[in-house]
């Protein structure tokens, strides 16, 4: 019962993030970011060559307001977006069209989904690629989430993910997150908005709501993960940015990628100008 009450509130939190706060850095509207988001997806996530994409079928799993989608368009990839949240995938069409090509925007399909029980038709298809960025951490069972989404994978596909690394966080910041998180959980987002503000003063509105309104910020170690994604079927697992955070590419055929394989970037990494 707690764990689908919190899950209710996370849901419903990342939902008033998408509608309202839809501006920040790192996202489309940051100039930066939009003119790097495609040399960030295939040099720094997936060290895979942009030519990769080219006709891929890719499941952006937990898309948000669709930075990722566009940079995936671009490379020339044919794109699945899926949320759980209806604002979120109204602001991907919307960002499409805005920055993409017509022959792009017609690439792109949307569909509102939960990561940990996807609909059966989605759950019938094949990907070349699984996306999933920042995501499934917040749905209250990791590993259940992994394994939905490791599912719709081919082959010899490719899956990437980023997750949150238990070491980023010692144990004495862990517990500040918590009792900050709990203290602002039974606020009206709206109110909630405000206390973050103050709580964070100067900070970028939408990453500290991100980081402090939602009740579900699971943690988990490198070796962990690893093992859950080598059961998915992925042979082949690597840190594609050395990070206390988890930025990992895994394969299922691994010579399958071989040729468009680029070696891991160096930092400093595309997030350290933020």
């Amino acid at each position: 019962m707690l764990n689908r009450l919190l899950r209710k509130q996370t849901l419903a939190s990342f939902d008033y993030q998408w509608r309202e706060l839809p501006e920040a850095d790192a996202l489309l509207s940051d100039e930066w970011f939009r003119s790097n988001v495609t040399r960030i997806i295939a040099e720094e996530l997936l060290c895979l060559r942009p030519e990769w994409f080219e006709g891929k079928r890719i499941l952006d799993a937990g898309c948000g307001t669709g930075r990722w989608t566009v940079g995936l368009l671009e490379l020339g990839a044919d794109v699945t977006a899926v949320d759980f949240s209806e604002a979120a995938l109204e602001q991907v069409r919307e960002h499409v069209a805005e920055h993409c090509t017509e022959e792009q925007q017609a690439r792109l399909r949307t569909q509102q989904a939960d990561l940990l029980e996807l609909p059966p038709e989605l759950a019938a298809e094949r990907f070349d690629c699984v996306f999933s960025f920042g995501v499934l951490h917040h749905t209250g069972d990791t590993h259940a989430a992994l394994r939905s989404v490791a599912r719709v994978a081919a082959d010899d596909g490719v899956i990437f993910l980023y997750l949150y690394g238990q070491e980023s966080v010692n144990r004495l910041a862990w517990a500040r997150l918590g009792a900050e998180r709990l203290l602002l959980a039974p606020l009206p987002f709206k109110l909630k908005q405000r206390a973050i503000h103050l709580l964070r003063p100067g900070s970028d509105v939408h990453h500290a709501f991100d980081l402090l309104s939602p009740t579900i910020n699971d943690r988990h170690t490198y070796a962990e993960v690893r093992e859950w994604l080598v059961e998915s079927g992925f042979r082949d697992v690597e840190r594609t940015i050395e990070h206390t955070e988890l930025f990992l590419r895994g394969a299922r055929e691994p010579e399958a990628i071989a040729p468009f394989t680029l070696r891991p970037p160096s930092p400093p990494y595309w997030f350290a100008r933020y």
